[in-house]
């Protein structure tokens, strides 16, 4: 079993030497079982295997079933989620240590990703909050704020890899807005150790502002945005942009599933609870 993550603040300022906030999520999650029927195994999930089976010295003809509400290029961590859940299953089978598990998701991160931050691998398998620097590394951050979090699918997949092209690719225009999203993140840090929820909302609508001025977002995105707007305390994208999800910060659970039946009368089937 492995759950998702969402990136709070710092999306595309963390490539420059920014902080970024992440968070672990507790509504979605993948559960990976390993069974001798064949499975259909996608090619992700083969390399993983394959890789075990060949590190570790397992002979079994065995495949993999995966259950998960984890959508994939969304920028809830759904790669990871796979390789830390599928290590997990092999773990159980056949007595490997953690020091393995590590092993195989980074190698599996890798195969994905090329040069992944790291800050996924950090979420997904220690199931922490975390505040990540590419200079600094990755530090536990508390996240408690006795709020809700809404995580609502665009129905859109998002591409990490062509938002990160786009913005490097414009650095010049967008430096400015770089640097304001960095100062943003570091305000957030400090607005979430205060608790000040109004302060953390008003952040994150100052955040996707400059996202959608970097052409990160999209018309269902900013129709989404324009809908939470009316009971959330700030909303934003998560993630690389382009698509994926938004994240809407509400003050209690009542205003909470009003929003969800005013997004689901709208058409948003994925939508996603959390404590923050």
């Amino acid at each position: 079993m492995a759950h998702g993550k969402v990136i709070l603040f710092g999306e595309h300022s963390v490539v420059y030497g920014k902080n970024a906030i992440a968070m672990h999520l507790k509504s979605v999650k993948m559960e990976a079982k390993i069974t001798t029927i064949n499975t259909n195994e996608n090619v992700h999930v083969k390399h993983i295997k394959e890789y075990i089976k060949s590190n570790y010295n397992i002979l079994d003809e065995v495949y993999v079933e995966i259950n998960s509400n984890i959508p994939r290029a969304r920028g809830l961590g759904s790669s990871a989620a796979l390789a830390v859940s599928v290590a997990r299953a092999f773990k159980e089978r056949y007595n490997l240590t953690d020091e393995n598990v590590f092993d195989i998701v980074n190698e599996s991160e890798r195969w994905a990703h090329g040069n992944p931050s790291g800050i996924d691998i950090a979420v997904i398998l220690n199931e922490k909050n975390v505040l990540f620097n590419k200079k600094e590394g990755i530090r536990n951050i508390d996240i408690d704020l006795n709020s809700k979090l809404l995580i609502i699918d665009s129905g859109i997949k998002g591409s990490t890899k062509k938002a990160v092209s786009m913005v490097s690719n414009n650095l010049d225009e967008y430096k400015g807005y770089i640097e304001k999203l960095g100062k943003i993140t570091d305000d957030a840090i400090a607005a979430i150790v205060k608790k000040n929820l109004k302060l953390l909302g008003e952040l994150m609508n100052s955040s996707h502002n400059l996202l959608r001025n970097m052409n990160l977002s999209n018309d269902v995105i900013e129709n989404i945005i324009n809908i939470c707007n009316e009971y959330a305390l700030g909303s934003k994208i998560t993630g690389a942009g382009l698509g994926g999800c938004v994240i809407a910060l509400i003050e209690n659970e009542e205003k909470a599933y009003k929003l969800i039946n005013i997004l689901k009368e709208k058409g948003v089937s994925n939508i996603w609870l959390e404590d923050i």
